[in-house]
């Protein structure tokens, strides 16, 4: 899988991994838990190490499953910002600037969540 988007510090997606700050992806189509995948910093190049899918849903299933947490308007954000902090990002609008400048509805997107593979 390609990681080569960056986050508002310009902090390239791959780097974020290696760092374990990023956990979580969406990407347009499913992959099956315990799919074992190469971690590539960009297309045609050697992956820097291996994940495997520990979780994949769609991202409405997520926003529906997150929203039985909250109970204030305040539990809704912070699961929103603790999501955009597993995407590798500082903020929820932050992720979504990213979604909206590529014309990507993260409505269609599945949520991947990942570890690097020992």
């Amino acid at each position: 899988m390609i990681f080569i988007a960056k986050n508002e510090d310009g902090i390239p997606s791959w780097k974020l991994i290696q760092q374990n700050q990023k956990t979580v992806t969406r990407r347009l189509k499913p992959m099956p838990v315990g799919k074992d995948f190469a971690i590539c910093p960009g297309r045609g190049k050697f992956a820097i190490c291996r994940g495997i899918v520990t979780s994949c849903i769609p991202h409405s299933s997520w926003m529906i499953k997150s929203a039985r947490y909250v109970t204030e308007p305040y539990d809704a954000k912070q699961i929103l910002e603790n999501e955009a902090h597993k995407e590798g990002y500082k903020s929820w609008g932050g992720l979504m600037r990213w979604f909206s400048e590529r014309a990507i509805d993260i409505n269609q997107t599945h949520r991947i969540e990942f570890k690097i593979k020992n």
